[in-house]
């Protein structure tokens, strides 16, 4: 593993004494997603430990003496310097960590400018040729959905509050792609649906609820009120009211403006 920044370190500093060690899973998929790596949760752990070794309430006895953990212990936590700590933990947590670190430069660590290796870029896309169908499903683009879930770090927007597991076999939260608007109703739109502003990524009891459930209105809602602006951005215009109406099976032949 690389040598991790000064800024990093402090982040699972905050994360071991601000955070308290809570949602592992969640702070290593926001670390991945800004710093541009590729860490495990127990890679993640690792370091925290050493923090643990550094903090007199454990009775170590100088594990981490002359180590950059201690002097960063010593810097933030002996000298009262905890506000700044949870500040910058908070923004980071709340995903307000770019601009708090560009805004105030004089910081005492240092911060080197590093960018996730995607961005979605939201904008329209135009359908080509005829709508492809296998059996009764539609075509669909694999890179978009996996591009939208990554977007969203792996967690649940139908904002449940579900405990999510780990992929088999992978590092990230479980979660399923879903097109809020279906690919099946893309003959009254214009531009292509299958745009990552119209996949949600979803915990499987979410996604279950949404093509099986009855009472889906205000699972719709939070996801509608959450990507309306994203799919207009696509030139991808419809109401709350006509996605309910998508929904409930019932026909609805025009196109909204």
């Amino acid at each position: 593993m690389d040598k991790m920044s000064e800024v990093e370190l402090l982040l699972i500093l905050g994360f071991y004494y601000v955070g308290k060690e809570k949602n592992i899973e969640r702070f290593t998929t926001l670390f991945n997603l800004y710093f541009g790596k590729d860490l495990s949760t127990q890679m993640i752990l690792h370091e925290v430990s050493r923090f643990r070794n550094a903090d007199p309430a454990n009775n170590v006895g100088g594990a981490s003496r002359g180590t950059r953990y201690q002097d960063l212990w010593n810097e933030y936590i002996a000298k009262d310097k905890i506000s700044e700590l949870k500040e910058l933990y908070s923004s980071f947590i709340g995903q307000r960590f770019a601009e708090l670190v560009n805004s105030q430069p004089k910081r005492a660590y240092k911060h080197e400018e590093k960018t996730i290796s995607y961005k979605v870029h939201d904008e329209p896309k135009i359908l080509a040729g005829t709508i492809e169908k296998r059996g009764e499903e539609y075509q669909r683009n694999h890179t978009v959905v996996e591009n939208a879930l990554y977007a969203s770090g792996y967690t649940c927007e139908g904002m449940c509050g579900c405990d999510l597991f780990i992929r088999q076999g992978g590092k990230n939260n479980y979660t399923e792609g879903h097109h809020l608007i279906p690919l099946s109703f893309q003959p009254l739109f214009e531009y292509s649906l299958d745009v990552e502003a119209n996949v949600v990524s979803l915990c499987p009891r979410c996604h279950r609820l949404l093509h099986c459930g009855q009472e889906k209105s205000q699972l719709l809602l939070t996801l509608y009120e959450k990507r309306i602006a994203r799919l207009r951005t696509c030139r991808i215009a419809i109401s709350y009211e006509k996605l309910l109406l998508l929904y409930s099976g019932a026909r609805a032949d025009e196109k909204d403006e």
